[in-house]
């Protein structure tokens, strides 16, 4: 997720931002020593090639989210036939800036065993771990590039690449006593289109809900063996929501949902000694799956699976049910039964209506008849099966709606690894000499 990846990697460059005397940190022995130079050098080689990763990835995700990216400063264009992503905006000279860098290094991006190899020296250990970050973002950037990030998602990802590029100029100045050491091509002019970036994407509305997009992996059932007391229903909600992935059958259907009903509402019991307002929102839940109970007890349908979901859901009523009246609910296990709890009723409206749109779940209709003359006494009800019709079965609809209740999002903030970066970028400690010709400390 683009959220983690960026957080890890604006941690690990605002680490190194923060620490000086780089020779002194590279290595073991004293600069003047004789084993010093080849040491950091090596150290150096290293380094390069971590930083050279992180600066594949700036290229790109400027290069993904450019599009979407419209300058606040410069006018509208008089003629319709020209864009203002054209040539003079601050994005594309970033993405210009950052490109001739790219191709202009003789380093290599590191490899996937340097990667995954632990460092002794902290130093390299941080650029490893920025490093990383940025190989795993390229997944969400290539996930998310023009199909689901939209322009203000876009400005929040340009913001983060310009802060990552100030943040790689400010260490290249700070590394050129390194032996080795290869400086960025024309440091300056990728400096000062950072910062114009900054400034023009600061002027818009950046959307940092960006955060919630990107790769997922595939999530799988917990295998940590049964657990004991409220955690063992938490693991079976988990492996619940894992399970439901397949289509289930009507009949399982219903035993879902009618474990998802007692357990709202045994769960709002023992909650409301800790947390009066999520007890009052398991039992709202728990009267929603009451509602849809009673919809579905004339759906059938024999399409689909559903026995490990089925068993997953009796596992944790049979857990719950054993569980003292005493038992406390934490508000950390709350706040994971509530995650658990939206996906859940996420995934079970969304198989209604699939069953609905694809007439899998159908129907029981009773249909008249007269039987004049019947050997017993008491006639057999006629009954068949037929397409559920959304205007015939408002109620039902009405009851999966009342499962996915709408509720406004709260707005995304920038999160701290921004400001923390942003705080190292701009930290300048005293009698400290820089490279007039360069933005930043």
């Amino acid at each position: 997720m683009y959220g983690e990846t960026g957080d890890l990697m604006r941690t690990e460059l605002a680490a190194l931002l923060r620490q000086h005397r780089i020779l002194h940190r590279l290595g073991e022995h004293p600069p003047s020593a004789p084993d010093a130079v080849p040491e950091r050098e090596a150290a150096g080689i290293v380094i390069g090639q971590y930083r050279q990763t992180v600066l594949s990835w700036c290229a790109e995700a400027v290069m993904a989210a450019k599009p979407l990216v419209f300058s606040a400063t410069l006018p509208a264009p008089a003629n319709p036939f020209r864009t203002s992503a054209d040539r003079g905006t601050a994005v594309s000279e970033l993405a210009r800036a950052l490109g001739r860098a790219r191709e202009a290094s003789r380093t290599p991006p590191a490899s996937t065993a340097l990667l995954g190899t632990a460092h002794p020296n902290e130093v390299v250990e941080h650029w490893r771990h920025a490093a990383r970050a940025a190989a795993l973002a390229e997944h969400d950037t290539n996930g998310v590039a023009g199909l689901r990030l939209t322009g203000p998602q876009a400005q929040a990802v340009v913001g983060d690449v310009a802060a990552v590029t100030q943040a790689l100029v400010v260490l290249d100045q700070r590394y050129l006593n390194v032996p080795g050491w290869e400086r960025l091509t024309e440091p300056g002019r990728l400096g000062w289109t950072a910062l114009a970036t900054a400034l023009d994407v600061g002027l818009g509305q950046p959307d940092y809900s960006v955060d919630d997009t990107g790769w997922r992996p595939r999530t799988h059932a917990l295998r940590i063996g049964p657990q004991r007391g409220i955690l063992g229903v938490l693991q079976s909600e988990h492996d619940l929501l894992v399970h439901l992935r397949p289509f289930p059958t009507a009949m399982n259907l219903r035993l879902i949902v009618d474990s998802q009903q007692r357990l709202s509402r045994r769960l709002a019991i023992l909650a409301q000694r800790t947390d009066a307002r999520r007890a009052e929102t398991w039992r709202a839940r728990a009267a929603a799956y009451s509602v849809l109970k009673q919809q579905l007890r004339n759906v059938g349908g024999r399409i689909g699976r559903g026995g490990p979901a089925v068993a997953d859901a009796a596992n944790a009523t049979a857990r719950l049910r054993a569980l003292p009246a005493q038992t406390i609910v934490e508000p950390r296990v709350a706040a994971g039964f509530q995650t658990l709890f939206n996906g859940i009723d996420q995934r079970i409206a969304e198989i209604i209506e699939t069953g609905i749109d694809q007439k899998t779940y159908l129907q029981r209709v009773q249909l008249p008849r007269l039987v004049p003359d019947s050997a017993g006494l008491v006639a057999p009800v006629r009954e068949r099966f037929t397409p559920i019709d959304r205007s015939a079965n408002k109620e039902l609809v009405r009851a999966v709606h009342g499962l996915v209740p709408h509720i406004e999002p709260e707005p995304a903030t920038p999160g701290r690894s921004r400001s923390a970066l942003h705080s190292a970028l701009i930290h300048h400690p005293a009698g400290r000499r820089t490279d007039p010709g360069l933005p930043g400390p």
